[in-house]
């Protein structure tokens, strides 16, 4: 395997990793462990190291990663799909601050949700409104907006299908997808070519587990096979430590999820 192809697929971690540590303490602990790059929850981080979102991203850069999304909160996405427009306008406003965030802060790419923990609506023309509107000034910012697959998988497709722009993409959770569709990778075989970023981990397919690949029932052999040719992002995980893993240090934790996305990526290599 030439380093080229390895070099393609930059391996990240997302900043919050299970641990509670200052924001620099972790970002500091994913460069040591290789990572290259990170993903920031877009929200204020409290107390007890209370910091800004808006500083993270240079804290990020000045620590030499590269700052690869913001996640937004997902608190009344489903609201996108609602009938009622004050309800949407709510909920599209939010996101069109987020997208201006990106843009001020040059951040590519926001990951967003399209339903909420028990608002799961089906697909429908309102939601293909709210998300025109903001793919709208998405173009005009130039970010790049994922929608992440949850717990329903029909609407990724249903908004793909409807509006095609570079702008728009999604954000393949594996861990979700092993609730949802198993081991049916038809999200990554028909949409693969959208695919902007990853949540990769693993679970025993009864919950979100957030584990590392290879700790849950995910076939990875699989998931790699079906895994698009074309796709040169990062491959970024959203884990967390098993209970008897964060009774070890962060710094193990890391380097062992270090080692399990490499070998994720060596596999999507060898198929390449």
């Amino acid at each position: 395997m030439e380093n080229q192809e390895i070099d393609q697929y930059p391996l990240g971690i997302f900043s919050w990793f299970g641990y509670v540590l200052p924001f620099e303490e972790r970002i500091r602990l994913i460069k040591e462990a290789g990572f290259t790059a990170t993903s920031i929850w877009w929200e204020d981080e409290d107390t007890p190291w209370p910091i800004k979102k808006e500083n993270m991203p240079k804290l990020v850069r000045n620590m030499g990663l590269l700052v690869e999304n913001i996640h937004v909160p997902f608190n009344e996405s489903g609201a996108l799909w609602s009938e009622q427009e004050s309800v949407r306008s709510r909920i599209i406003q939010n996101h069109l601050q987020w997208l201006n965030a990106c843009a001020n802060h040059q951040i590519p790419i926001m990951v967003m949700h399209l339903t909420e923990e028990g608002n799961h609506p089906a697909p429908n023309a309102y939601g293909l409104e709210s998300m025109l509107q903001l793919v709208k000034v998405a173009e005009e910012l130039g970010v790049t907006i994922a929608i992440e697959n949850t717990l329903r998988t029909d609407n990724i497709p249903y908004i793909l299908d409807k509006i095609q722009s570079k702008y728009l993409g999604f954000c393949y959770d594996s861990s979700h997808y092993n609730l949802t569709d198993k081991q049916d990778f038809h999200l990554l075989d028909n949409y693969g070519g959208r695919l902007v970023t990853t949540h990769l981990s693993d679970n025993d397919g009864l919950k979100d587990r957030h584990w590392l690949p290879g700790q849950g029932s995910i076939d990875w052999i699989k998931l790699t096979n079906h895994f698009p040719e074309g796709y040169r992002g990062c491959l970024t995980l959203e884990a967390y430590p098993m209970h008897e893993e964060h009774e070890d240090s962060p710094q193990r934790f890391l380097q062992k999820a270090y080692q399990r996305v490499a070998k994720v990526r060596d596999l999507i290599a060898e198929e390449a």
